[in-house]
């Protein structure tokens, strides 16, 4: 029952606030959903400057299943190749059912200039289709990351996606895509141990805050366990790594709602 009355709610606001501010993408793995300063991994739509970070090319493949209801998951693959002087990526998420769906589809290019400076952008399109009359309609806008070493082991992070407030309007409709602003760092305390912290801020939205830690015990296994928002989501995942392929999962659990389950699978080539 619980699982229709979610849906139905997500359809009202569909079909009565067609300018809600919100955009479906995929979430991270990261622990407390803190991903902006992650290193070592580039993960789509999150800080295209992690991009640079990455040393050989891949493609991988994330779902989301948001309070386990099969209507309300989101897809995403991405590929990533390591060129010289430039690394560059290319991502896809879909999210929706037959009456309602939406995709954004990013490419990202990001260099490193200096430790203190790594430049990260990416040109998303997005579109959404709701209803056979209005059909498919979209924007297309930037998203540009920012990742600075300031220690061996100190990073700090920042990404800002739709900075120029693009929308989508559909006759007399206007749809906002969210204009958001995300600051995080990363502490190693070793190479086992890391601390991730983040901050996010989008227009016209109350700041959400997220922190979490990665533990990894051995070199192919990967524990992560963190929180984010008010109220408060933990999260909990992990990660392994067996030979060319990279397996990771994460779980979180909305106080309300429910269990949303994150799965990635990534080929290293």
């Amino acid at each position: 029952m619980k699982r229709w009355l979610i849906l139905a709610g997500f359809l009202l606001v569909c079909l009565t606030a067609y300018n809600q501010a919100d955009v479906i993408i995929p979430e991270s793995y990261a622990p407390g959903n803190a991903s902006v300063a992650r290193i070592g991994e580039w993960l789509p739509f999150q800080n295209p400057a992690l991009l640079d970070g990455v040393n050989h090319p891949a493609v991988s493949m994330i779902i989301e299943n948001r309070f386990t209801i099969r209507e309300l998951s989101t897809e995403a693959a991405s590929l990533q190749i390591p060129f010289h002087p430039l690394k560059v990526g290319l991502a896809v998420s879909h999210f929706g059912f037959s009456t309602y769906s939406e995709m954004l589809v990013g490419i990202a290019a990001a260099h490193t200039f200096d430790k203190l400076l790594t430049l990260g952008i990416q040109v998303d399109y997005y579109s959404a289709y709701f209803s056979g009359e209005q059909g498919n309609k979209g924007a297309l806008f930037a998203h540009v990351g920012l990742l600075s070493q300031i220690t061996s082991d100190f990073y700090i992070g920042f990404s800002t996606f739709n900075p120029t407030r693009q929308k989508v309007y559909y006759q007399l409709i206007t749809k906002d895509i969210p204009s958001v602003f995300t600051l995080g760092s990363c502490y190693r305390f070793s190479n086992q141990l890391v601390w991730l912290t983040q901050l996010t801020k989008a227009v016209n939205a109350d700041v959400q805050w997220g922190t979490g830690f990665e533990y990894n015990p051995t070199n192919v296994l990967a524990i992560r366990f963190g929180g984010y928002g008010a109220p408060f989501i933990p999260t909990l995942g992990a990660g392994v790594q067996l030979n060319q392929f990279r397996i990771n999962v994460n779980f979180e659990k909305h106080p309300v709602l429910g269990i949303t389950s994150v799965g990635g699978l990534q080929y290293l080539f």
